[in-house]
Formats: C-alpha cells, structure tokens, sequence
C-alpha cells in the first residue's frame, strides 16, 4: 500500500510538471507573438495554455487576441465598420497584465483608424451619389405647402444645419461614451480646443498623487470629435 501510495504521488508529481512547462511554453510563445502583432498566432498559444491551467493572465490575453485578430482580419477586408466593433470591444477590456495593456493601448489606436476609414468610405458614396440626393431635396420643397414663406424655408434649413452640427457638451458626452469613463471612475474629461478642421479636441486624464501628498495629472489619451459625422478619434 506505501509502495502504490509513492508512485500516484511521484506520477502526479511528473504530471504536474509536464503541465507546467507546456503551460509556460505555451504562454512564452504567445507573448512573443504579440510583440510581433501576430495575435491570430498569438490567440492559438494563449489557448493551448489556457486549456493547461486556466489562470486569469491566459484568459486576458487569449481574449484580447481573438478581438484583435477578428477586427485586423475585418479591417484586410475593408470592412471596416465590423473591424471597429472588434477593436472598440479589445479597447472597452480591463487589462491587468502587462500585454494586455499594450493590446488594449493597440485596440484604441486602431478603432481610431478604423474609424476614419469607414467616414471616408461612407464620403466617397454620398460624392458618387450626390445628384440623386439633390433631386430629392428638390422634390421636397417642390411638395412644401403652398403658404410656407421664403423666411420660413430659410429657418427651416437653419434648424437641419444646428440638429447635424455637435455643441460641446455632445460632443463631451460622445467622448466619455467612447473611453468608457463610465467604468474608470478616476478619469476626468476636458475640453482643451478647437482644430484647424473645427474639430473639438478633448483630453481625457487622471489625477495622480505620489509620495509626498502632492499631485499632478497623468493624460490618458488625447480625442478629437468630428461636428458634422459625430465621428470620436484617438489623437496620436
């Protein structure tokens, strides 16, 4: 009985460590693999790993690399819009661990890029169809009730212009919404200035205290907002 005691506790023993290595292995080879930002490759390695001990490091960056791999594959695709849904989701995750904040960091620029190229592409429709949505302006005044005065047209145009431009305070609502302060109670939010292209430009930042009592503020990162598309960027 001592004998058969020994050799389940020696298998367990070699067990164990067989685990560990391929464990360890397994989560070295993904982290290098992040560093090349291969995550698809990266993704395969965090989840060999994860199926050998499922620690919170392995599901982090196993989970973090399957939104980055789908949003880069979308974003090859030029589908660009599906791209931004992933890399808004990588950038929404609470990382705790040293690469998968580095993921997150990469997601926030990339949703950025994303983005961009969507506001593009949808710009270069609305330029190829532009005659077709003129006419049908044109049609709806044709169809204004016959006692509407030129005044009235001209106020009615003022309001379409003030209901598709951002104030401010939208604009800051449109930030906050984007970082999702909401879940990062030690962000605060300020408006710093207007841009060449009449974007509003936000810092987003945190107040840091050290050892001396004193403090100083720590920017998180640094947003413009489009008036006319309602577009959030990442200023890099």
């Amino acid at each position: 009985m001592k004998k058969l005691f020994i050799l389940i506790l020696m298998t367990a023993f070699i067990v164990s460590g067989c685990i560990t290595r391929d464990y360890d292995s397994n989560m070295e080879l993904g982290k290098s693999q992040v560093k090349e930002e291969n995550y698809l490759e990266a993704y395969e390695a965090f989840e060999l790993a994860y199926k050998e001990d499922q620690t919170d490091e392995a599901n982090e960056l196993m989970s973090l690399c399957g939104l980055l791999a789908d949003g880069m594959k979308k974003y090859e695709e030029q589908d660009f819009e599906a791209a931004q849904v992933f890399f808004e989701e990588a950038a929404r995750y609470k990382a705790n661990h040293e690469e998968g904040k580095h993921m997150v960091q990469k997601a926030f620029g990339m949703s950025s890029e994303a983005g961009e190229a969507s506001a593009e592409a949808v710009e270069d429709t609305d330029a190829e169809g532009g005659p077709v949505e003129t006419e049908i302006k044109t049609n709806k005044k044709d169809e204004a009730p016959g006692t509407s005065k030129p005044a009235d047209i001209g106020n009615n145009e003022s309001n379409e212009d003030s209901d598709t431009t951002l104030t401010k305070a939208q604009a800051e609502d449109l930030v906050k919404d984007y970082a999702d302060m909401e879940n990062y109670p030690q962000l605060q939010i300020q408006y710093d200035r207007e841009d060449e292209k009449g974007d509003y430009i936000f810092q987003v930042f945190e107040m840091v205290n050290d050892s001396k009592g004193s403090g100083h503020t720590a920017t998180w990162a640094w947003y413009g907002v489009n008036k006319n598309t309602k577009e959030v960027y990442e200023l890099m």
